[in-house]
C-alpha cells in the first residue's frame, strides 16, 4: 500500500488509502470555519491585518491574508475535508509565507518568526493527514530553509520571543523527513530500472521470434520452444546474477565508500598542501590590514566564498545541511559516506564532509578555515555550532600554549583564527571562561580554563550579515530551483 497520494493519482487511490487518508477541498489559505471563528473571537494575528493598520484587529482584518493556524488533533475529533488544503493550495500558502510575510519590515522579526513557524507547522500537518509525501518534497525542503535561517536570525532573542529548542526540533524532524523521501525516490528509481530491464528482455524475445526464418510449422514450433527454453533460462540466469550483484553491492557498500573517501582525501590533501604554499607566498608579498571583514581573508585569501559551491542540486543541499545541522555526529557522516559518488563529490557536500572529519580529529583550525567558504544558507546552519567550537579551541590552547613566563598570544591573530569579528568579543569570551587577557592578547595558563562555565550565548556576526545582505530573504528561502 502506498504511503502517499500524488496529485495525478489522488482520484485513483485504493479503497484502503481512502479510509486512511483524506483529500482536502479547502481552496483558501484559511478554512471558512476557522476564518469566521477567529474573526468573531478576536484571534486574528497582527500579520493577518491590513498593512496600513497592523494593530487594529477588529475593523482592519484582511481575510485574504489569514492563514490556517496549527492546532493539535484532539481524541475523537474527526477531520473534515473542507478544513484541509490540497497540495496546490499548500504550495501557494508556503510561497506566500516565505516570500511575503518573511519580508515584512513593519513588525519585529520575532513576531514574524512565531507566525511563520506556526503556519508552516499547519502546512506540514495538512500534508500528513492527506498522506502526501514525495509530491510535497519541495514544501518540506523550503521549511528546512526557513528553520535554518530562523535559528541564526533569532540567536540573540530571549526565550519569551523565540524558543531555539523548539525551532531546532522542527528543523531536525523536517530535515530527517526530507532525507527519507530522497531515499524513497532512490528505491523507486532502482525498482523502475529493474522493471525496464525486464521489459527490455521481454521485447528482445519477441524480436527474436519475429526475425526467425521459419520454413515449416515444425521448425517454427521447435524454434519457438527452443527460444522459450533459452529465454526462460536466460531470465533465470539474469535474476540470479542480479541478486548476487545486489548482495555484493550491499556488502561492499561501506567498504567502497571508505575506500573512495580515502582516495579523495589524499587527493584533496595534496591540493591543500599546494594551496598552502601558494597562499603563503601571496600573504608574504601583500600588505596586511588590521580590519577583519571575513575571517582569515587578509591572512591567506581563503575567506572568499567558493563560487563552485553555488552549483548544487536540491538533494545535495539537503545532504550538506544534514552534515552542518548535525555537525560532529558520526551518524550523519556515515550516512553521507554511503551515498553515491556523484553526491559525495559535490563541492558543497565534500566541504561539509571535510569539516566534520576535521572536527572529529580535533582540528578546529581547519574547521574554521573552511566555514567561511560556505554559501550563506549553509553558513547560518553551521553558525549555531560556532560557540561550542570556539570554547573547545580555547580549552585546547590553554593547555598547548601555557607558559610560566606569561607569554601573550596575539589577539588579532587569535580572533581571525577563531572567527571572531574583532578582539573585543574574543576578550569577552576568554574572560567568561576564566582566561587572562592583556591589551595585546591572551595569556594562556594551564588550569585557568573554567570547564564549569556555561556555553556563552552566541550573537550575530557582522561578516555573516554582510554575506546575507547580498540576498533578499525571499531569494534565500525560495530559490528558483525549488519549484514553488
Amino acid at each position: 500500500m502506498r504511503l502517499y497520494v500524488s496529485e495525478e493519482m489522488a482520484g485513483q487511490s485504493e479503497n484502503s488509502d481512502k479510509d486512511r487518508y483524506i483529500i482536502g477541498t479547502c481552496m483558501g489559505m484559511c478554512p471558512n470555519v476557522e476564518l469566521r471563528l477567529r474573526q468573531r473571537e478576536g484571534l486574528v494575528h497582527p500579520l493577518e491585518c491590513s498593512v496600513s493598520h497592523p494593530g487594529d484587529h477588529h475593523s482592519r482584518v484582511d481575510p485574504r491574508a489569514m492563514v490556517k493556524e496549527f492546532s493539535r488533533s484532539a481524541a475523537g475529533h474527526q477531520i473534515k475535508a473542507a478544513d484541509v488544503r490540497p497540495l496546490p493550495v499548500l504550495k501557494k500558502t508556503m510561497k506566500y509565507l516565505l516570500s511575503n510575510v518573511c519580508c515584512r519590515e513593519d513588525v519585529s522579526w520575532g513576531l514574524v518568526c512565531q507566525f511563520v513557524s506556526d503556519r508552516v507547522r499547519a502546512v506540514r500537518q495538512d500534508l500528513c493527514v492527506q498522506g502526501v509525501r514525495t509530491a510535497a518534497l519541495t514544501i518540506h525542503q523550503a521549511a528546512v530553509r526557513f528553520y535554518a535561517y530562523a535559528q541564526y536570525r533569532t540567536c540573540e532573542y530571549d526565550l519569551s520571543e523565540f524558543d531555539p529548542q523548539i525551532n531546532r526540533k522542527q528543523l531536525i524532524e523536517t530535515l530527517s523527513l526530507v532525507l527519507t523521501l530522497y531515499q524513497d525516490l532512490d528505491k523507486e528509481k532502482i525498482n523502475d530500472k529493474q522493471i525496464s530491464n525486464c521489459m527490455k528482455g521481454d521485447f528482445s524475445l519477441y524480436s527474436q521470434c519475429d526475425v526467425c526464418d521459419c520454413n515449416s510449422d515444425e521448425s517454427c514450433s521447435s524454434n519457438s520452444c527452443e527460444s522459450d527454453d533459452n529465454s526462460e533460462s536466460k531470465i533465470a540466469q539474469d535474476t540470479v546474477a542480479s541478486e548476487k550483484d545486489i548482495r555484493s553491492k550491499r556488502s561492499n557498500k561501506s567498504a567502497g565508500a571508505v575506500q573512495e573517501h580515502t582516495s579523495v582525501v589524499e587527493q584533496n590533501a595534496k591540493q591543500d598542501s599546494d594551496g598552502n604554499k601558494q597562499d603563503t607566498s601571496d600573504t608574504n608579498s601583500s600588505s596586511t590590514d588590521s580590519t577583519v571583514t571575513y575571517p582569515l581573508e587578509e591572512r591567506n585569501n581563503r575567506g572568499k566564498p567558493d563560487t563552485q559551491m553555488l552549483d548544487y542540486s536540491m538533494r545535495e543541499e539537503a545532504e550538506a545541511l544534514n552534515l552542518l545541522v548535525n555537525f560532529g555526529r558520526e551518524e550523519a557522516l556515515v550516512h553521507v559516506l554511503q551515498l553515491s559518488p556523484e553526491i559525495r563529490q559535490c563541492q558543497l557536500v565534500w566541504t561539509a564532509i571535510q569539516m566534520n572529519l576535521a572536527w572529529l580529529s580535533n582540528n578546529y583550525a581547519r574547521v574554521l578555515r573552511l566555514a567561511p567558504l560556505l554559501p550563506p544558507l549553509f553558513l547560518v546552519a553551521f553558525y549555531t555550532h560556532l560557540g561550542s567550537i570556539q570554547r573547545q579551541a580555547l580549552s585546547i590552547l590553554s593547555m598547548a600554549h601555557s607558559s610560566r613566563t606569561g607569554l601573550v598570544y596575539n589577539g588579532e591573530d587569535l580572533a581571525a583564527t577563531l572567527c571572531f569579528p574583532s578582539t573585543q568579543p574574543l576578550y569577552e569570551t576568554c574572560s567568561h571562561y576564566g582566561l587572562t587577557t592583556a591589551p595585546s592578547g591572551v595569556i594562556f595558563t594551564k588550569g585557568t580554563f573554567n570547564y564549569d562555565s556555561p556555553l556563552m550565548k552566541t550573537s550575530r556576526a557582522v561578516w555573516i550579515d554582510e554575506r546575507l545582505s547580498a540576498l533578499s530573504v525571499s531569494d534565500l528561502l525560495l530559490p528558483a530551483n525549488l519549484g514553488l
